[in-house]
């Protein structure tokens, strides 16, 4: 019998088992929550921890490892080069999105063929990495036939936008189950290569890391397309992400400046996107910049941005407008010379703070009223004040403004930090200072808002059996009377309504978590120029 989950989970792990038992099932379940207990396992001490017989773990592992929930690494320490596996817990998390980004593709109106792509990417996300034959397999059994060349086509637009990547690890690659569970590896002597040109072409092949037998273009560029021999292809989760980001920056101007800003700051953002997806900008979270230049060939055969006037004059003068809001400098001028003259880069740290502050303080107020929002906000603004200040400052009464910090102090959105004037700590004669901690608020909200989304998970579990219950064994709806249709039909829209929650339940996580980790990039660059 498999085990149970951990006992000490935080909500992204509980939210993240749940995920993956709702999924592939409670075998698969029980993988993962053995890699969370302990990670970077071998196979034969993974086997002995879930418990599950040989076949059934790697089936299960191969499963994972196709859905890219679990990812392999060689132990070349080892002489043996043991195989070892992790779980990728935000990788799981990310799988409550998967109807989002489907529902995105089809609502792109720039993009050609969007309903034949969303069913490019529904194949892929079913199939966690699918080549062409398995997107051509998948798409036969739709509600309407549609050619193999629609089909390459909406594919490469995908590729195109950046919404879909190679899966290049060989490492993952379906098609070696040896080399994900061998415990050994069978040394043999080395093979001289026969020539200087065969060894660099060796070499080339290691490095290249599964990207063998792509079609070429002449100046020796690889030629993405989505029916090359041999690819597969995976969901890029950054593109939808940086997608939503724009959606919710959009907003935020819109709230703060009006439609045609938020129109203006959605053609800046797309203007860079591409380039900000690639690798090398993700990992370094650099956000590039752009031209009016630019932004006015972006905008050119689009009708989404109806609000911005597309000529050059008006764009500059926008632009250098926000430049200059004192209050609120969501964008910075670039003085360059060269073709392209001056850029404008968004300042995506400060959209993104103020955003998950907006949160903050609309959970602030939820738990501790209008008052506590005010005060939260205070301390935000101006940190370490005494409790006399803090009444002053937020015009709450003192008896109120006691009872509220007392209580934000117990939940740990405030902090005290106690300064004595002498050295035995007399309560008489130091000073208490009120402060907030916001990576701790931060990591304790989010965590509430995963286990709130692992309880709403297991309401629609809950709820998906009573309709499966109700209805009985091989019985169908048409089959119930009218009395116990409308039974049927309520607890079928407690379950959509559980399912609304959980959506927008977790559009919020993605505002917070997006916004923490680029603070925590931020931080890191800051730590390295100051080195």
């Amino acid at each position: 019998m498999p085990p149970a989950r951990p006992a000490i989970l935080n909500g992204l792990q509980g939210a993240a088992l749940q995920v993956v038992k709702d999924h592939f099932g409670a075998a698969s379940e029980s993988v993962c929550a053995a890699l969370i207990r302990r990670s970077q396992r071998t196979l034969k001490e993974l086997q002995a921890d879930t418990e599950l017989g040989s076949a059934a773990l790697r089936n299960n592992l191969l499963v994972l490892i196709q859905h890219n929930l679990v990812s392999v690494t060689v132990d070349s320490t080892s002489a043996a080069r043991e195989c070892r596996y992790h779980f990728e817990v935000e990788e799981a998390s990310l799988r409550l999105r998967y109807p989002k980004f489907c529902t995105h593709i089809k609502s792109q109106a720039s993009m050609e063929h969007a309903r034949v792509a969303s069913q490019v990417m529904e194949a892929i996300l079913e199939h966690g990495r699918a080549s062409m034959a398995q997107i051509i397999e998948h798409c036969k059994y739709g509600d309407e036939e549609i050619s193999e060349d629609k089909l390459v086509k909406a594919g490469n637009l995908l590729i195109q936008e950046k919404y879909i990547v190679r899966a290049q690890s060989n490492m993952e690659r379906a098609d070696t189950p040896a080399v994900l569970f061998s415990p050994t590896q069978k040394k043999t002597g080395k093979r001289k290569a026969g020539s200087a040109g065969e060894e660099r072409e060796s070499k080339l092949v290691k490095l290249d890391n599964g990207a063998a037998g792509i079609p070429l273009k002449e100046d020796g560029a690889l030629k993405e397309s989505i029916d090359n021999e041999g690819s597969t292809w995976r969901v890029n989760t950054p593109a939808f992400l940086w997608d939503f980001r724009t959606a919710a920056i959009a907003q935020l101007m819109e709230d703060r400046f009006g439609p045609q800003t938020a129109s203006l700051m959605r053609l800046l953002l797309r203007t860079i996107r591409n380039r900000a997806l690639q690798p090398a900008n993700l990992a370094n979270g650099f956000i590039p910049s752009a031209s009016v230049d630019a932004m006015l060939d972006a905008s050119e055969g689009r009708n989404e941005d109806l609000n911005v006037v597309r000529t050059w004059e008006v764009l500059s003068e926008q632009l250098s407008a926000l430049c200059q809001d004192p209050a609120f400098k969501s964008v910075t001028k670039l003085m360059g010379g060269g073709s392209e003259g001056s850029t404008f880069k968004p300042d995506i740290s400060l959209l993104m703070m103020e955003l998950r502050q907006q949160i903050l303080e609309s959970i602030v107020e939820k738990k501790f009223t209008a008052r506590g929002r005010r005060i939260f906000r205070l301390l935000l603004e101006r940190k370490y004040l005494e409790s006399k200040t803090v009444w002053d400052l937020s015009m709450v009464p003192k008896k109120d403004a006691n009872d509220i910090l007392c209580k934000m102090l117990k939940a740990q959105f405030v902090r005290l930090q106690e300064v004595p004037r002498t050295i035995d700590h007399n309560t008489q004669r130091t000073f208490f200072l009120w402060y907030v901690d916001l990576p701790k608020v931060c990591s304790i909200v989010e965590d509430e808002m995963y286990r709130t989304i692992n309880f709403l998970l297991l309401k629609r579990e809950e709820k998906k059996r009573e309709c499966e219950n109700f209805i009985g064994v091989g019985g169908e709806v048409s089959d119930l009377t009218d009395k116990q249709m409308k039974k049927y039909q309520a607890l079928v829209q407690q379950m959509e309504r559980v399912n609304t929650a959980i959506l927008r339940l977790d559009e919020t996580i993605m505002v917070m978590v997006d916004a923490n980790k680029i603070e925590a990039l931020e931080e890191t660059r800051a730590r390295m120029a100051a080195m």
